[in-house]
């Protein structure tokens, strides 16, 4: 029999033993270029066509792509998304939106980018303000941020776009992170009745290792708001300049250097970002035509060792990490281990050193599939035993789930 198992025993991986992957783009809006307004002393186009919001949406489905897509609702302040807009035809505005809501939100997360990206927004008497939602930080506090961000959420979930977090325009409230994060939490439960928030706000495109943050936890609830961290910056910003992308900074054509290795190497989240207007490259889909040379050198060099996820998902997953608590009970010829769980998590896979060959491992009595050999990659209701670790993937549900591990007498 072999020592008694504590649980220091006993670690959480990532789901799979793939590392998670996801992308964020900033400042879409329905068939406008945001840089148009924004960067007003630039010359810019300002309308986007749906065929290349429809492009997106392909070049996403093609590479199985995750993570999150922002749309404003009040686009530069010229008028909410859930109205005819101001330069828009009534069709285009539609159709945008329905290209989001079905071929866009089931692979990425959409999420409110504030509300204008640009003039701060009375949301009373719904007309733009006289300071910009990157400098409203003095101008507001918690309550505030929460009746703002849930204005925006409504919009958003009114038009099936099941939001789910939120992203500050630049650094926006960084100086009042506490109560942003806080506001974000309690909009997102108000409208969506989600337990888990998130949010885009930090930029790490230095350290080796990127990880989400739990920035607020009531782990009984299993109510929690996490910061995603994007860890490799806008490779495509200059096309709107006419300048090419600089893809190289982030995976090299061989797959031997460039930031995502080095998070790869160090088996960290892999995450990066990009812009709407980068992607558009003032009409030239320069940007999303380099996104495909980028997504087919992450799929050549990665491979199935990373899975892409939507932010909502990776918040989940961090969270069910961070709550779920153990209790073990040795038996005369197996092991029980209790995963006591809050929150619901597909794919969640425990290692346990146990250098005994286990014969079986069951999860709520249920036997999960032994893979043969060792793996690099699991799936749901699988087990393996490898390095002196038996590790398992299967879905956590909320409450004590039994997972016994069985070996000869």
């Amino acid at each position: 029999m072999p020592a008694p198992l504590s649980p220091a025993d006993v670690r959480f991986d990532w789901p799979g033993l793939r590392l998670p992957a996801f992308l964020i783009v900033d400042d879409p809006a329905p068939c406008l270029n945001l840089a148009h307004y924004e960067q007003y002393f630039e010359p810019h186009v300002r309308d986007v066509p749906n065929a290349f919001t429809a492009a997106w949406a392909d070049l996403i489905a093609e590479f199985g792509v995750r993570g999150k897509f922002s749309v404003l609702p009040v686009p530069a302040g010229i008028g909410r998304i859930d109205r005819p807009l101001p330069g828009v035809p009534e069709p285009d505005r539609r159709e945008f939106l329905r290209i989001v809501r079905e071929r866009v939100s089931p692979q990425m997360d959409t999420c409110i980018e504030f509300l204008t990206h640009f003039l701060a927004w009375d949301i009373q008497q719904e007309r733009p303000l006289d300071y910009t939602e990157k400098t409203m930080g003095p101008f507001t506090n918690r309550d505030h941020l929460t009746r703002y961000f849930a204005y925006g959420l409504h919009i958003l979930h009114a038009l099936g776009l099941n939001p789910t977090g939120a992203t500050s325009p630049g650094y926006a409230c960084m100086d009042i992170e506490s109560d942003y994060q806080a506001a974000i939490r309690e909009a997102v439960r108000a409208v969506t009745g989600n337990s888990i928030a998130w949010y885009f706000l930090h930029v790490d495109t230095r350290s080796p290792v990127v990880l989400p943050r739990i920035m607020s936890l009531d782990a009984e609830r299993g109510e929690a708001c996490v910061a995603m961290i994007s860890a490799g910056s806008d490779p495509s910003w200059n096309t709107q300049f006419g300048q090419p992308s600089e893809l190289n900074r982030l995976i090299t054509a061989d797959g031997q250097s460039g930031r995502l290795v080095t998070l790869f190497q160090n088996r960290s989240v892999i995450s990066f970002h990009t812009h709407w207007q980068s992607l558009f490259s003032e009409g030239q889909w320069t940007g999303l035509q380099d996104l495909r040379i980028l997504l087919k050198r992450i799929r050549e060099h990665f491979g199935a060792r990373i899975l892409w996820m939507k932010c909502s998902e990776l918040a989940r997953y961090v969270v069910a990490q961070a709550t779920t608590r153990v209790t073990i009970t040795p038996k005369p010829a197996s092991v029980e281990i209790m995963l006591h769980a809050t929150v619901a998590c597909p794919m969640f896979t425990v290692r346990v050193a146990i250098p005994q060959p286990v014969q079986q491992i069951l999860v709520g009595g249920v036997p999960l599939r032994a893979l043969p050999g060792t793996r690099t990659t699991m799936e749901a209701g699988s087990w393996q035993q490898e390095n002196g670790e038996a590790v398992w993937c299967a879905d956590l549900t909320p409450g004590a789930t039994s997972v016994v591990l069985e070996w000869k007498s």
